[in-house]
Parts: structure tokens; sequence; C-alpha cells
């Protein structure tokens, strides 16, 4: 629960009102990784047979450099027109929607069932968002958004109905309240088998571990998902775009964040239009904690307030233990006894009373679920 640029010389040339071609390479290396790889393809074939196609077969002279800028201005008008979301009118004003993903387009690295459920809903309708949450229709809000970017979710914390909640929960979109705890849990599988996907060493840590001491399941009133990864984190730009692509929002800000977007397959049914957009903590998000080891072989752990501030002994950290949620296994430091004695004190075992006050949306020590 913790809170953890160069330039470019460019000239511009004045082709058509309205339309500017600019000259930086970074600035167009920076759009084209930030498209889908489909969609790159598909546009430098599209502009070099353009190019070609005006190739003069004899003289290998290319036509007038007006013509071609003409039929590259065209295609960029009609790009805007696929990619433009249209609004409609509502008694609340215009209303806008994302573009929502198809979960049958996205690879997911597991068969279980989920996935499988998730493919079979098809196509849920996309939320229809109105006044301040219409900018979570643009991708381009994405960019440099921290929680802003966050699809506003809400859920049920109680117990027995949230007792043991599941991802799978959240497949019965007829279902007009969700548990909490089962956005945390699709959030955590997604990005624990995301961050092994790309040769990362995620594992339990802080309040998702006590879940899977106490109870082998989520906490169903707890508010985010915590996860550790040991060193430095591997092709952290390719873990933020491999999990944009299923839905995920991940940024870094103190910390690397993971929550869900407002593309999200499932987007339509997790979304609550009266929540704000959120600026901190308001939404199910993951916290990743980087883990690394000191020269004397000890372990230094991000954000641990422990008898030894974040240092934790070699011998209670490695190697890893294995505990399950919802029956499925993850890892975790050696002794995770000790780890949440360390953080939670000695009667971490017993659940501690609650509140929804806005206190616990604020930035400090892991809390005591």
């Amino acid at each position: 629960m913790y809170h953890e640029h160069g330039t470019h010389n460019r000239t511009r040339i004045m082709l058509s009102p309205g339309f500017i071609f600019s000259s930086s390479c970074g600035e167009m290396d920076k759009k084209l990784e930030d498209e889908d790889d489909d969609k790159k393809a598909h546009r430098v074939k599209v502009q070099w047979r353009l190019v070609r196609m005006f190739k003069d077969l004899k003289t290998g002279a290319t036509a007038t450099p007006v013509v071609v800028l003409v039929v590259i201005g065209l295609l960029v008008f009609m790009e805007t027109l696929i990619n433009y979301r249209p609004t409609v009118s509502t008694m609340r004003g215009h209303a806008c929607s994302p573009a929502v993903l198809d979960a049958n387009n996205i690879e997911y690295h597991s068969d279980h069932r989920y996935y499988s459920g998730l493919r079979d809903i098809g196509a849920v309708p996309p939320p229809q968002m109105t006044g301040d949450h219409a900018k979570l229709c643009s991708k381009m809000s994405r960019l440099q958004a921290k929680y802003e970017y966050c699809l506003p979710v809400s859920g049920r914390k109680d117990t027995p109905f949230c007792t043991a909640a599941d991802r799978m929960n959240l497949l019965n979109v007829k279902a007009t309240t969700i548990c909490y705890a089962s956005v945390l849990h699709m959030l955590l599988m997604e990005v624990y088998e995301e961050l092994q996907a790309k040769r990362n060493t995620p594992f339990l840590a802080f309040g998702s571990l006590l879940g899977a001491v106490r109870n082998q399941s989520m906490i169903p009133f707890t508010e985010d998902v915590d996860v550790g990864y040991v060193g430095d984190m591997v092709a952290a730009e390719k873990v933020k775009l491999a999990l944009r692509r299923k839905g995920y929002h991940m940024f870094y800000l103190d910390i690397w964040r993971v929550c869900v977007a407002p593309t999200h397959p499932l987007a339509g049914h997790l979304y609550d239009p009266n929540l704000p957009i959120s600026d901190s903590f308001a939404v199910p998000y993951v916290d990743l904690y980087k883990m690394t080891q000191t020269e004397n072989g000890d372990w230094d752990m991000q954000e641990l307030e422990g008898s030894n501030g974040r240092i934790l002994p070699y011998k209670k950290v490695w190697p890893f233990s294995k505990v399950t949620i919802n029956g499925m296994t993850f890892e975790t430091v050696r002794d995770p006894h000790f780890f949440l004695a360390e953080a939670y004190g000695p009667d971490y075992m017993t659940p501690r009373p609650r509140n929804e006050s806005s206190e616990f949306l604020e930035p400090q020590a892991p809390k005591y679920p």
C-alpha cells in the first residue's frame, strides 16, 4: 500500500491546413511504440504501397511530392475516422465509450477456465461515460496518467458474502454487485503471470501473503494486492505493454502499480459511474515491491518497516516457499510467518476491526487487515 526526458531538433513543413509533418524521429518512434503491432504493420505497409504506387516504372522517379503528400494526408484523415469514438447525447449530457478490448483477441498465458469463460461471454457492452469520466474514453489520457486512468470500480467488502472472493465471480455479468476482492484476485493473477512470462521472480508479500497464510484466499476487506519481485524488474516496459493489451494500466508512482483500465473486456460490468476519477488509492490496484540482495547476503525489502528496518535475514527469505490463494500456488519468502511478524507484529493472525473512512486511503505502512 505504499507510494513509491532529451529533446530533439525538429523541422516542420506545412503541407495543408491542419496537417503538419514533423521530422522528429524520437517523437515518431514513441508513437509507433505506443501502437499495437498489428496496427503498426498495417500502417507501414499501406504507406509503402502508396509510395510505390506513384513510382515511375521507367525512370524510377517518384511522382510529384505534392500528390504523395495529399494521399498521405487522406490516409491520416481516414485513420482519424476509424479511431474516432462518437459521442451520444443522454440526459446527463454527452456520453462516450472507451475502446473496450475483446477477450477473444487477447493471448493469455494460461488455459484456466476463467479465460475460456471470459471468451464465452462475448462482447460486454462498453461503459457509457459522461462528465469528467469522458476523458477515460481517450487512450491518449493514459500516457502521463497515474491513478487518473484507472477505471472507477467499487465493490462489497463484507463477510460472509465476499469470503473467498474469486475472479470467476466476475463472469456473472448479470450480477448487480461485485466483491472488491474478486477484482483484486483478477489483478493478482494477471500481474503475477505477466511478471513470470517476462522472466521476473514475483512473490506474495504483505497483505496478499497475509490472506494466503490466514485463509488461503483474498482478505475480503483489503484494498489492494501486494506482490514483490526480486532485483530490478526485467523488461518493465514490455510488462507494461503486455498488461495494457489485456486491459490494465501500469504506472510508476514511487513504485510500480497496476489497476484496471477503461479498455478491460469486463469494463462495462465493473464500471461504477457514481465514483469520481481517482487520484490515489481509491480503486482496486496492485503494488509491486522490489527486493534486492545486500552485499552480505541478506535481503532489502522495499517499504518494509521491521525490527531491522527493511532488512530480512537470508535464511528467512531464500529459498522461496509456496502458499495458495483460491487453490492457485504462489511463491513467497521461505518463512512467511517471520515476514508477517516483522511487517505487522506478533498477532498478525488476528484480524483487526476496519472502517471505511478516508484515513485508510492514505499512503501509510501496509495496513494490518
